[in-house]
This record gives C-alpha cells, structure tokens and sequence, in this order.
C-alpha cells in the first residue's frame, strides 16, 4: 500500500502571491505584506491566492495598505468620475476615446466606493491623441 504524501496545510506564501489568513487577504512582497483596501482591490491582481494561516506567516511583515493593481478601470460612484490606474496612482479619464484606443471595453470598469477611489493618489489625466 501507497503511503500518502501530506501536504502543509499552513503554507508560507511566497512573493508574487496572496496570503488568505484569518485575517484576511495579503499581497506578499518579499518579506512584507500589504493588506487590500477591499475585495474589488484584491480581485483586480487576478494572482493566485493560497489558504494559509497566520502563525505561518508571522516573519512576514505588515508594511501598509495596498489598493488597485496597475491597468485596472475604476468608477467611484459617488462622483461618476472614471479612472486608470498607473503607477499606483489614479488617472482621470477626461476623454472616452482613449479608453477604446487603449483596448478597454465598458464592461471593465469596477464600480468603487469613494474611499476605495481616494485611497489611490492623484496621476493627472488620460487625454486622446
């Protein structure tokens, strides 16, 4: 008879993924961590996310908060304004030509609260040609 292989149910995570402990959901950066902003943040990396627990991550540091990843389309509905995300910073989107220009179709753009919007830094607009 075979014996069976156990596989550790309490992972270390690495770099580039996402931790899901009890508390939560984490981007793993090297030795650091980040919590999302939200759920619609966390969704946005489309990164592969691994259940783990918190004691396996303990050497792993909590460094900040973290929101939408680069490329991402946001609306916040308190203000209708819609944004591109570039460097970690929001770009107005002042011209809807250059969204399609870009490849975006409208069924990209997330719906966002206000303080999901705020969370990201101003980056200027994104004019047309």
């Amino acid at each position: 008879m075979l014996k069976r292989q156990r596989i550790n149910s309490n992972p270390r995570v690495p770099s580039g993924m996402i931790a899901h402990t009890e508390k939560g959901y984490f981007y793993i950066k090297g030795d650091k961590r980040f919590k999302f902003i939200s759920d619609r943040a966390r969704v946005s990396w489309k990164l592969r996310e691994v259940k783990t627990t918190e004691s396996a991550m303990t050497d792993i540091k909590l460094s900040g908060i973290i929101g939408f990843r680069d490329g991402s389309l946001i609306r916040d509905v308190s203000t209708s304004k819609i944004y591109l995300i570039v460097d970690n910073k929001k770009m107005l989107v002042v011209d809807p030509d250059s969204l399609s220009e870009l490849g975006f179709k409208k069924h990209e753009v997330v719906l966002v609260s206000k303080r999901e919007a705020d969370f990201q830094k101003e980056g200027g607009h994104l004019n047309g040609r």
